[in-house]
């Protein structure tokens, strides 16, 4: 492993390129697939089973994938599944009925809770621990950077190539990450867990469970923006170049609050995500009553403000409070947790959504974004006492 901070710099830099544009691949081709599945003729129940297919086998993969990473060579696990992600998200194209999209998407929930899941242990391992506020934030930013372009591109490039043809093309994107990979970061270094320590026990991640479950709610509310919002946007009218340029804004301003989160994170957990779920609040209800594309903005604009400071904030506190052996653990559970609130997100939303209409699921939403305050509250209280 390179030893000086220079080389860990220089490897970092080269990571975030890879995380780039593995992101803007994967997630591209989730925020696409339910504008795809819509043209196909499917309603809210199947983009609710499209979001919930794919993220149940997400969170089974996140457990996984964390286990092998504390057991083997991190570099080659990023690598191998990410050839996988390239012939998943080439063949979405040639799934052409509701029902196979549905079973296929499984296949991107596996590809993505590899990548999620390596792409921020391997930047925390890689790491000098004195910059790891900043390294996590920076290891954001480049997903984030590649969620901002990739729905704008996607949007155009179906709308005036098709479909098929914004698969390839996604799938092309992911294999220049590989290519990276294998030039700049396979040669230079080897991660191997070196703390002794086999990563199978979860008991030293006890100490974060409330961390875990102050995601939840803000999970399922993710889950319905990535399985069920575009594909409402669709049902009422928008084009999917319009649809991608809405996404594309709510992507840049989250990643906007990825840029300052550390001033989030200096400003203290109960603060931070309380004005998380106020925001979260306020735009759900927004979006329940909007109608026209101009409606839709500010509530996007809102959420996406409430994620930006969210994503940040909780895996910062949970990658400090864990030690390097259980680290493959504890992004695993992590993202584990992503997969489930995205899961029953979904799930229950599209069978809301079709029964008794969508404007009910966004109130029920905004709700439910309100637990997060009293979480907030206890985990705040929680990390004074250990410290």
């Amino acid at each position: 492993m390179a030893e000086t901070g220079e080389d860990r710099g220089g490897l970092l830099r080269v990571l975030y390129v890879t995380i780039f544009l593995t992101a803007t691949g994967l997630g591209t081709a989730s925020f696409m697939l339910p504008v795809y599945a819509t043209s196909l003729g499917a309603n809210y129940i199947d983009l609710g089973l499209i979001g919930a297919f794919r993220n149940v086998v997400y969170t089974v993969m996140t457990l996984t994938v964390g286990y092998l990473l504390d057991r083997f060579e991190r570099i080659r696990i990023y690598v191998g599944f990410m050839f996988v992600g390239v012939a998943v998200v080439a063949l979405f194209g040639l799934m052409t009925q509701v029902a196979l999209l549905i079973a296929w998407s499984s296949l991107l929930g596996l590809v993505s809770a590899a990548f999620w899941v390596t792409a921020s242990t391997v930047t925390a391992n890689i790491s000098p621990p004195e910059k790891l506020s900043q390294s996590m934030g920076r290891y954001n930013l480049s997903w984030i950077i590649g969620f901002v372009v990739g729905p704008t591109a996607g949007g155009y490039i179906s709308e005036a190539y098709g479909f098929q043809v914004l698969f390839i093309c996604l799938s092309a994107v992911i294999l220049m990450s590989i290519a990276i990979i294998f030039w700049k970061i396979r040669p230079a270094i080897t991660l191997h867990n070196s703390s002794g320590s086999s990563g199978s026990s979860l008991a030293p991640l006890r100490g974060l469970a409330l961390a875990y479950l102050t995601l939840i709610p803000f999970t399922c509310i993710l889950g319905i923006y990535m399985a069920i919002m575009p594909g409402y946007l669709e049902l009422v009218g928008l084009t999917p170049a319009l649809i991608g340029l809405l996404l594309t804004m709510t992507n840049g301003v989250r990643g906007f609050g990825f840029f300052n989160a550390e001033r989030f994170i200096n400003w203290g957990m109960r603060n931070s995500v309380s004005l998380a779920s106020l925001l979260l609040f306020a735009g759900m209800i927004i979006f329940s009553f909007a109608s026209s594309t101009i409606e839709y903005t500010l509530p996007l604009i809102l959420y996406g403000t409430a994620a930006g400071i969210m994503t940040p904030l909780m895996l910062d506190y949970i990658a400090k409070r864990c030690d390097k052996g259980s680290l493959g653990a504890a992004m695993g559970l992590h993202e584990g947790v992503y997969g489930i609130g995205m899961c029953l997100g979904p799930m229950v939303g599209g069978a809301i959504a079709e029964v008794w209409g969508p404007p009910l699921l966004y109130r029920l939403l905004a709700a439910l974004s309100l637990t997060m305050l009293p979480l907030a509250y206890i985990l705040s209280r929680n990390g004074k006492k250990s410290t």
